[in-house]
């Protein structure tokens, strides 16, 4: 088995702790290549390659990093079909969920092939020529206007509404937690078949999220005044839009494929992520 390391750290960690943490790789006799060189990382002489190489090459790929460098990992690795797992050096660890702690274990059980693979739907975003990829939602809005944009929505063809508000998130069950979270769409768990369209602070109270079949197709023609906005997928990528532009987002052909342990729990990650510690038992004076 041969492992990739994209390794997405900020120079201001400690390197003592990241020599021991890259110490325990080198020991495991694995072969290893890496993305990139640093002080904490040089003196094991892992082959360098660039991240498209890497990935390529790899049978597993090791993020370390965050959240946002586990996105961008799976826009470049879901095409190729390549599993991937995250450490967590970020603030939330939805997505990286591994703790540094833990990777070497992890990496004996994926020798042992005591893991398996779950499948993430992910998104292909087109307008004109473009084509964007998201693992989380795909997110029109009004860039920096302060105008609020008209939305007009289709789903397989027929026409749902109009929204008017700052723009509008189409999440896969993934992305749930995410930003259409934030702007108060439901939370989905990863398994479920389904897309969630969700308005951004809708001028019209009965404008509530909606969940449709993951197969169906979403065609988006939005109006500006000042023809200022904004198509982005997972905040990695983004392309400027012009007034009745359509916008057309459905599941991609390839999925996101993450490793995962028999004691792999998302209610349990759902509860410690986002603080659902329940209610205290009320204890009489």
């Amino acid at each position: 088995m041969k492992y990739g390391i994209i390794d997405n750290l900020k120079p201001d960690h400690n390197n003592e702790n990241f020599r021991s943490f890259f110490n325990d790789l080198k020991a495991t006799g694995l072969e290893f290549s890496i993305n990139k060189i640093s002080d904490y990382n040089k003196e094991f002489l892992f082959p360098v390659r660039d991240k498209k190489q890497l990935i390529e090459d790899a049978d597993v790929i090791i993020v370390l990093g965050g959240d946002g460098s586990m996105l961008d990992t799976a826009h470049h690795s879901a095409e190729l079909g390549k599993p991937f797992i995250g450490v967590n050096y970020g603030k939330l660890g939805f997505l990286a969920d591994v703790k540094e702690n833990e990777i070497v274990d992890r990496i004996r059980m994926i020798e042992k092939g005591e893991y398996f693979i779950e499948e993430r739907m992910m998104l292909n975003a087109f307008c004109g020529d473009k084509k964007l990829c998201a693992l989380n939602d795909v997110v029109l809005d009004r860039g920096y206007s302060q105008r609020v944009l008209k939305i007009s929505v289709d789903v397989d063809g027929k026409f749902f509404t109009t929204y008017t508000s700052d723009g509008v998130i189409i999440s896969t069950p993934t992305g749930s937690t995410a930003y259409n979270m934030s702007a108060h769409g439901p939370i989905l768990q990863p398994g479920v078949p389904g897309l969630i369209i969700t308005a951004m602070n809708p001028h019209a109270l009965a404008m509530r999220p909606i969940v449709i079949p993951d197969g169906a197709v979403v065609t988006l023609t939005a109006e500006s005044r000042n023809n200022d906005m904004i198509l982005s997928t997972d905040g990695q990528e983004s392309i400027s839009i012009t007034s009745f532009a359509k916008i057309t987002v459905k599941k991609a052909p390839y999925k996101a494929k993450f490793i995962k342990f028999h004691d792999s729990d998302y209610y349990h990650l759902l509860r410690e992520k986002l603080g659902w510690g329940g209610f205290k038992e009320r204890v009489s004076k």
